[in-house]
């Protein structure tokens, strides 16, 4: 219920700001708010190196193994960036904040026979700062149509791990403690933006997991996340600006604006 009012509140922002933004100045052309909503799709399959760790099965403890390279982890992300364009109209940067959801999951099965398999999956919550340098050849303002790179900051609020088994049809899932996840994560973006479709490959340098923390059972310490690292995010978006380019392109939303001004032609 909580990241629902997060959500509620912060959707409200966003058209509290993009409203704002309809009052445009002589430099709005160079300065405008866009809104940003899409899905994120995780290709990192995180191995976990630990090798004394152990699949519970129905008939007893056994040595686990990755048993496969590739596992796919739907997610989504809305937010609201800050464009500034500089007045070549050919470079940029843009910087905003968005909320998100995303994960990585990766499938095991016992080492010495393929008996029984669980997958493990861990999924984030987090609140993201994008800052990325905007590229093209041609008018940006006009057309919409740039390459990016930068960094994407993520700030993770909460991290679930959950674990599907085959020889258990219940599914079991926990909250990480804090001790277990990294609060602070970072990703290298490349992207490219053509009119409202935003696609951004992602790659994250350190995971949402702290792979050095380190638990205590049974008089044995080991580190349960050990060799857990970064992945691949590819972002898929709506990336609508929220200056004249949209309402140039659709009598609708002129027609608001115009409306919004008070009846203004201009």
């Amino acid at each position: 219920m909580k990241h629902l009012t997060f959500i509620l509140l912060f959707c409200l922002g966003f058209i509290a700001t993009a409203s704002a933004q309809l009052e445009e100045d002589n430099k709005a052309e160079y300065r405008y708010w866009g809104v940003v909503v899409g899905l994120n799709h995780g290709f990192g399959a995180p191995q976990n190196t630990n090798e004394n760790i152990m699949l519970h099965t129905a008939k007893g403890d056994m040595y686990k193994k990755r048993a496969g390279a590739f596992n796919y982890t739907p997610g989504y992300q809305l937010g609201m960036v800050y464009n500034f364009d500089f007045k070549n109209n050919k470079t940029g940067i843009q910087t905003g904040l968005e909320f998100a959801s995303y994960g990585c999951r990766t499938k095991y099965e016992t080492r010495d026979n393929d008996l029984y398999d669980m997958t493990e999956s861990f999924r984030a919550m987090a609140v993201t700062v994008p800052l990325l340098f905007k590229f093209s050849t041609a008018d940006i303002y006009r057309n919409m149509t740039y390459i990016t790179i930068g960094a994407r900051a993520h700030y993770n609020i909460s991290v679930m791990q959950g674990q599907k088994a085959s020889w258990n049809t219940q599914k079991y899932g926990t909250k990480l403690s804090g001790d277990q996840i990294n609060q602070i994560s970072v990703s290298g973006v490349l992207g490219f933006n053509v009119g409202m479709i935003s696609i951004n490959a992602n790659y994250m340098f350190m995971n949402f997991i702290n792979d050095k923390c380190e638990i205590t059972e049974g008089g044995n310490t080991y580190k349960p996340f050990d060799g857990i690292k970064g992945g691949l995010y590819i972002y898929t978006s709506l990336n609508v600006p929220m200056c004249r380019w949209l309402t140039v392109h659709n009598w609708q939303a002129e027609k608001i604006r115009r409306k919004l001004r008070g009846g203004a032609s201009y």
